[in-house]
Parts: C-alpha cells; sequence; structure tokens
C-alpha cells in the first residue's frame, strides 16, 4: 500500500492548471461583463431613471 503523504503529492502535481490557457482576454471579457450587470443591477433599482 502506498504512503498517503506520496498520493497526496501525486494527487498535487496532476491538479496543477495553467492559468495562461485562455489568455488575458476572456479575464477582461469577464470583468466588462461583471461591471454591466452591476450597472445593470443599480440602472433596475433605479428604475431606468
Amino acid at each position: 500500500m502506498s504512503n498517503p503523504e506520496e498520493l497526496h503529492d501525486d494527487l498535487e502535481e496532476e491538479g496543477v492548471h495553467d492559468s495562461n490557457h485562455y489568455g488575458i482576454s476572456t479575464g477582461i471579457a469577464g470583468l466588462l461583463f461583471g461591471l454591466a450587470v452591476i450597472a445593470f443591477m443599480f440602472a433596475l433599482a433605479d428604475g431606468f431613471a
């Protein structure tokens, strides 16, 4: 039977994700979408006045 510490290390190595896989454009698009949703919610609460 394998050592639990070794098993944990194997899981950590396989679980590493590349943060630059999608590039920066999707992050910028997400921020813009979030700001647009916030602005829409403020406008909705204000009655689009």
